[in-house]
């Protein structure tokens, strides 16, 4: 094992059974050829793992978001442009094999950054099983998380919506189931969600509580924000300044 290869799996803190799955993970296309192999393969495992890594660990720290909550949350961290900045943050540059023509790009482009991030990943994965690959990934995208902190919420989008439909004076939501299909062991249900005397949100759900908090979800999305700029003004005042 050359060096460099050491180096890294120093910075993983994980010593590779199989120091090929290592090789091969930062490999690019481009260095690849036709005697070795590339890191395309384990770029498409490692995106699978990735996914699931990251959605089993925001299930167990959101108890209370929604399914679009954290569908919207996994897709800002698992990114490629996210992926690529924990490159970076990480050196993975320095242990690139690409060709020369990449070489003198600085810095490489997004897709090659983030690829051998889910390329690493997956090797981990096939060396050392999901344990080594799920640490990897919560220690590294750690500091993301907390970059995009305000897209993960901290509470319900019930208890968010009346909190501040409270502190508007537009009282407390209401909700109303409006359709229910399926049979009882599969029964889907719609809510509707209404502030003010105006529907301004709605959301399926296999239960009432998760139809409603998908139902607030929407609404905070935007039809609240903009009923919110009615009471304000603020509507009126984009649309007369807006011509200067």
């Amino acid at each position: 094992m050359d060096e460099t290869l050491v180096q890294l799996q120093e910075l993983l803190n994980y010593t590779f059974a199989d120091a090929a799955l290592l090789e091969e993970a930062v490999t690019h296309a481009s260095a690849g050829g036709r005697e070795r192999f590339t890191n395309e393969r384990l770029e498409f495992l490692g995106d699978a793992i990735l996914d699931l890594v990251i959605s089993d660990h925001l299930f167990g720290v959101l108890p209370d978001a929604t399914e679009g909550e954290m569908t919207h949350a996994r897709s800002l961290l698992v990114s490629r442009r996210a992926l690529a900045r924990v490159g970076r943050a990480l050196g993975l540059e320095r242990y690139l094999r690409v060709d020369e023509g990449i070489q003198q790009r600085e810095p490489y482009p997004i897709s090659i950054l983030a690829g051998v991030y889910e390329a690493l990943v997956a090797a981990l994965y096939l060396d050392g099983g999901m344990g080594p690959a799920r640490d990897f990934v919560l220690s590294t995208l750690g500091a993301e998380m907390e970059r995009i902190g305000a897209a993960i919420p901290q509470s319900n989008s019930k208890s968010r919506l009346q909190e501040e439909a409270q502190a508007a004076g537009r009282g407390i939501p209401g909700y109303r189931v409006v359709h229910m299909e399926g049979p009882d062991h599969e029964r889907r249900f719609l809510v509707v969600v209404n502030v003010g005397g105006r529907d301004l949100g709605e959301g399926w759900g296999r239960t009432k509580k998760e139809a409603e908090q998908n139902a607030a979800h929407q609404a905070l999305e935007g039809p609240w924000q903009a009923l919110r700029g009615e009471q304000t003004g603020e509507a009126h005042h984009d649309d007369t300044t807006s011509t200067t």
